[in-house]
Formats: C-alpha cells, structure tokens, sequence
C-alpha cells in the first residue's frame, strides 16, 4: 500500500475507529449466504503457496520485488507463468512512473455470459525496495491468483466478465492503475460494474476498513473534533476535501453489502473515507463503483501510522500473514462476486 500524502488524514480516521460501527444496522440484520454455497471457494492453503514463490522471489532478488527490479521483474513473470496454466487471456500494459521507471500491468480476462459488462478485481504485486512486500501485498495478488485457478479449474463461466489486473508501481505513485485508468474510454469505463481492490488481505488480528462510499464518517469525524473542542479553522480545510472527493452512484451499494457480510460475522468494522485514496481505488474514484478488501491493524510507531505489523520493512515476510486472515478476505471476495450477479 502506498505511504501517501493522506497520512493525516489516516490518523484523524483511526480517532474515531469505531464511529462506522453504530450506524447502519439494519445491514447486519440482511441475510449473507455462506460462500461456500456458491460452488465456488478459495482456498488459503493455496494462497500461502504463491506467498511463499514471492518470498523466494525477493530473496532471490535482493530482498525486495519492487518496480523495474529484477525481483518485480520476476514477480511478473511468475504471475503470467499461473496464467499460462488457464485458458484465460491475458495482456500486458507498459508503462512509466514518475521516476521514470517501467512497470507493467498483467490483465487476465475470465469471459461471462455478458461481455458488455465487467467487474474488475485488482491487487499490485510490486513491493517496496525496504522489503519483500508479501502482506503488502503479495497477499492480494495470491487472492487473484488463486480465485484465477478456482474459475478455470471447475470451469465456472460468472455471468459477467472478470477481468483481473495485477497492479505495478502502486508503491511509486499508484502508477500502475493510473495508466489503465487513463487509457480507458468513456464507454469502457461504463462497462465495469464495480472494482474491487485488493491489499494487505494477510493481516493478523485485523481490522475491517470499509470504504465509506457516503462520507457519512466525515459528519462523524466533525462532529467528534468539535466536542474536543478543537478551531474550525484546523480541521475544517481537511474534511472539506475529504467531502470532495470523487464518488460514484454505486459505491454505497457495495459497501452496504460488504459491511453486511463482515457484520454477519460479528467481526469489527471501521468506515474509513482515506481507504479509497491509499491504493489503487483512487484513480477510478468517480467513475466507476469501488471498494475494497483491506484487512488493517493499524498502530502508531512514533509520530507515523503504521497500518500493520511491518508494514513497508523488511520484516513484511511470511510470517507476518495469517492464513485465517487470507482467508477470510476470499470469502469477502466471493461474496461481493454473488453481490454483482445478483445485479
């Protein structure tokens, strides 16, 4: 995940972590089916295999898999080697950061019954150069990969065409997503349902960050600063532009669904606006319906918000992910998945 500029806005966020908590809850009241009812599950287990390829990976390659290293270089080459075992295609798109570094996206497409509409699911695989990235976010990039082997292997045509996209240089500038997004025509744009962004989804004891798709926790957050007495003049700059960022007509939707399947399972739940500015939902803000499936455990290290342990170090390894955790993100996934069709 990128180490943004919104870092303070982060850290207003998480003094009201549990505002999200007590408004809405007639939707953990709505029935959410068991995934496994779909005929379709993912499986942790294999999850954890592909963490451990790109861990190898970074060891391999000084330690990191970032943008334009030998080590995202391999982290690529080692996502279009699972393509190749599916009969999906994929494509490649090229691109330049803002350093001037090269990075490539991977596209696969799992064809539907509707090729006029598209859900698309999303999770960079590059790392930052301090470490090797593999809860960051090596772990939503294994969630592709496995819900990738699922579709293929039991042959299961999704009433609308997945299109999954393996993200590069979101640690430089969310770069990657950018370029897709900017190459995208009018009428592409409105061919995608919704798209999902997947990051850091092997958090241990993790909290649940849903994307406020109404700002309400803004009112929220103002109304708190005020009680603490704090000047209008020291807040109010910040949360006009969190009012102003861009939003679609769709984005409630999904988070009211997302927010009813973790409800369902008594899990925590943060509403979070910065959630959707920190990763790859931030360059299709407005023009398509977002969400996210983020699995923080956020704690401060000094005057910096860390969103999980070693987050953006070298000891972002294997050992940091919980399975569980993996896990429960596919479930989400799958979830939202049955959402959409149902659309």
């Amino acid at each position: 995940m990128f180490l943004k500029k919104f870092l303070a806005v982060c850290i207003l966020s998480s003094m009201f972590a549990m505002s999200g908590c007590q408004k809405n809850e007639q939707h953990s009241k709505e029935k959410v089916e068991d995934v496994s009812q779909s005929g379709l599950k993912l499986d942790a287990a294999q999850m954890m295999t592909h963490l451990h390829a790109f861990e190898q990976i970074a060891k391999q390659h000084g330690g990191n898999r970032a943008v334009g290293t030998q080590g995202g270089l391999a982290s690529a080459d080692y996502i279009l080697d699972q393509a190749k075992k599916t009969d999906f295609s994929t494509k490649l798109q090229t691109f330049e950061n803002r350093e001037k570094t090269k990075g490539k996206n991977i596209i696969v497409e799992i064809p539907g019954e509707s090729k006029q509409s598209i859900i698309l699911l999303g999770a960079h695989y590059d790392s930052v150069k301090m470490g090797p990235g593999i809860n960051d976010n090596a772990s939503g990039v294994a969630l592709l990969l496995d819900l990738m082997t699922q579709l293929s292997s039991q042959k299961v045509k999704p009433k609308h065409t997945i299109h999954l996209a393996f993200w590069d240089s979101e640690e430089v500038g969310i770069a990657g997503s950018q370029a897709y997004v900017e190459k995208l025509t009018a009428e592409q744009l409105k061919a995608i349902k919704a798209y999902i962004n997947v990051d850091m989804v092997g958090t241990k004891n993790p909290e649940i960050l849903i994307a406020d798709g109404d700002k309400s926790s803004v009112d929220e957050m103002e109304k708190m600063l005020k009680e603490r007495d704090m000047q209008e003049s020291d807040y109010k700059p910040l949360l006009d532009s969190l009012r102003g960022l861009p939003s679609h007509s769709g984005d409630l939707a999904l988070e009211n669904s997302l927010k009813a399947f973790f409800k369902a399972k008594n899990l925590k739940i943060k509403e979070d606006v910065s959630t959707v500015t920190a990763s790859d939902t931030a360059p299709f803000l407005g023009k398509v319906p977002v969400t996210s499936v983020i699995l923080f455990n956020e704690q401060m290290k000094g005057d910096e918000l860390e969103f999980a342990p070693c987050y953006h170090k070298a000891c972002d390894t294997i050992e940091q992910v919980d399975q569980k955790s993996m896990q429960l993100a596919g479930d989400a996934v799958i979830h939202l998945l049955k959402f959409l069709d149902k659309q």
